[in-house]
């Protein structure tokens, strides 16, 4: 029986069983492009390769990388097929093209070419990391797909070439408009004054497709969520949108939705969750499991609500501040430690091991007895010169430090995302930005093209004296950039509402009342200005403006009477399968 491939793969037929090539009669005297057979010399050794380097070769060739294996498999196939009877009648070619360092240029600036010509197509342009991405795919997923493709394209890595620029533009717009596609769908909406300020946002939405995704503590892996705990069902959404941190209920360890380990629903393995994330519906990202999921949103009242989050930013304030006083307290312990060689001096823990005030040998990590009596410690410092056991403990010192760091650096990344969420919630208050991170401040002058240079009282006040002076530009420009950013909420000091105050201004520390101050544009001296001097001028500025409002006939009571029929929240619904 003669062998057919022309419609269908040749993995089973009789040419490939016995090992040999298709020939055209095995076609049916088609072209060899224009069936799925892949039965050649090129087509084996395109088979052999992983979906990954296939599609690095598709784009390193200015090939589409978008379609299923066997699509892709026929495409590349097809390609090297033509180059070979391209080097085969013209050999000279073929020698030109063996500079590696040459091959490697002109890879670049074909992935340069690709990512201008497919300007817009944000789903090919991050698939061109050899990851497939789609618009359901998780802000991982994207974030992983971007830096692997910024490494190449980044300008800096390509002497600034204008195509280098034009190619990184292109790509960071397509991870933007990606990873927060509700933010861009403001751009082509028509701005509306509201009658009354807009504070906090409340989401309404449906939860098909949706569910209650499992989560572990990621100290002792216990589930999160359960019965047990005795938790409401809205405390799922505060969780999932970074508001409150929860602790669990066996180890005790207080943690949040970046920290915590999320489950995919389908397929039951770990995948990185985001907080952008709460209001779409993404897929997990894990080898084969391609079914989307959403996160459940629960009925949760408007007075539950705003006691949640009324809690939450009391209890940001309260780790501001402790960050304060600790970094009051390592600047001091600094100017009063003596230091040689970047390290504690060593002659005062060994002082401290003698005289008992510490348990473990400054040098090798052995622990004396409690009941043993301080002549051992000395006789033991006396003998302790064994190098393969001082080293060793010096290793795991470092060791121990690394791991504390990483551990630190994520509880951090943990604070910096909820304190950035809750000022989202709460309106994006130009009062409240002496909350936010200093990565966080970075970031949002970055955004908005400002320069972050000076002291962070020095960068809230150009934020708040910027978003203060363009807010009418971008609630009413739709074509500036700026504008998906809107709802900025620039209500003055004398309006703003005592519960969007700090709980208790006499209790900030000195640094925490500039950041204030500047968040709200009260001028002050930074270098003479003591902590009562800053409080009063505060004080001073809010009272005074409640005064001109009076006189205005502008309190706030008139402004509520002519309101009686609006909310004083606002409503953003949304479909989640788009």
């Amino acid at each position: 029986m003669p062998c057919r491939c022309d419609s269908n793969p040749c993995s089973t037929c009789i040419c490939a069983k016995s090992n040999e090539a298709c020939t055209s009669e095995c076609h049916g005297k088609k072209d060899w492009a224009n069936v799925p057979c892949l039965n050649t010399e090129v087509g084996k050794k395109v088979k052999s390769m992983s979906i990954k380097d296939i599609r690095l070769a598709l784009c390193a060739n200015q090939l589409s990388p978008v379609g299923d294996k066997s699509e892709l498999l026929k495409r590349l196939a097809v390609f090297f097929q033509n180059q070979k009877s391209v080097n085969v009648n013209n050999p000279e070619s073929s020698k030109s093209e063996t500079k590696p360092s040459s091959n490697h240029q002109a890879s670049k600036n074909q992935l340069f070419e690709i990512i201008l010509e497919s300007e817009g197509n944000h789903e090919l342009i991050l698939s061109l990391s050899g990851q497939t991405v789609t618009k359901n795919s998780s802000k991982s997923d994207l974030r992983r797909a971007y830096l692997l493709l910024s490494s190449k394209v980044h300008p800096d890595k390509n002497s600034n070439a204008k195509e280098s620029v034009q190619a990184f533009q292109i790509l960071l717009n397509a991870f933007e408009r990606l990873s927060n596609p509700d933010k861009f769908e403001l751009e082509s909406d028509e701005e509306k004054p509201a009658k009354k300020r807009q504070k906090t946002e409340q989401y309404m939405r449906s939860n098909d497709g949706c569910f209650k995704t499992k989560i572990k503590c990621p100290q002792c892996m216990q589930t999160w969520g359960g019965n047990e705990l005795g938790l409401e069902d809205g405390a799922y959404n505060f969780f999932m949108m970074a508001i409150k941190q929860y602790i669990c209920g066996r180890c005790s360890c207080e943690f949040g939705c970046m920290t915590a380990v999320h489950y995919c629903p389908h397929c039951n393995k770990t995948f990185d969750y985001d907080p952008d994330d709460y209001h779409r519906q993404i897929i997990c990202g894990n080898g084969n499991c391609s079914k989307k999921f959403g996160f459940m949103m629960f009925k949760v009242s408007a007075r539950r609500e705003n006691e949640v989050r009324a809690e939450a930013k009391l209890k940001h304030e309260q780790y501001l501040k402790r960050i304060s006083q600790k970094n009051r307290r390592a600047a001091r312990s600094d100017k009063r430690s003596v230091k040689i060689y970047g390290t504690v001096d060593e002659n005062l823990q060994e002082k401290l091991f003698i005289i008992g005030l510490r348990d473990t040998c400054p040098r090798c990590g052995w622990e004396i007895d409690r009941s043993d009596e301080l002549e051992e410690a000395k006789v033991h410092l006396d003998n302790c010169n064994n190098e393969s056991v001082i080293e060793a403990y010096k290793k795991k010192l470092q060791e121990e430090e690394a791991q504390s760091k990483i551990k630190l650096q994520k509880e951090m990344s943990q604070a910096e995302i909820m304190g950035i969420k809750q000022w989202e919630h709460n309106g994006r208050q130009v009062g409240q930005l002496w909350m936010l991170s200093d990565a966080m401040l970075k970031k949002l002058c970055a955004d908005l093209k400002l320069e972050v240079t000076g002291l962070r009282h020095e960068i809230i006040s150009k934020l708040s004296n910027y978003l203060r002076s363009n807010q009418r530009l971008m609630l009413t420009d739709g074509k500036n950039k700026r504008s998906i950013e809107a709802n900025f909420d620039t209500t003055s000091l004398a309006k703003v509402d005592i519960d969007d105050l700090p709980k208790n201004i006499n209790q900030m520390e000195r640094e925490e009342l500039q950041d204030l101050c500047a968040s709200y544009g009260v001028k002050f001296d930074a270098k003479k200005d003591v902590k009562s001097i800053l409080i009063k001028k505060f004080e001073s500025a809010r009272m005074s403006g409640q005064n001109k409002l009076m006189i205005c006939d502008k309190h706030k009571d008139s402004d509520e009477s002519l309101d009686e029929s609006s909310d004083t929240d606002y409503n953003i619904s949304f479909d989640l399968k788009k």
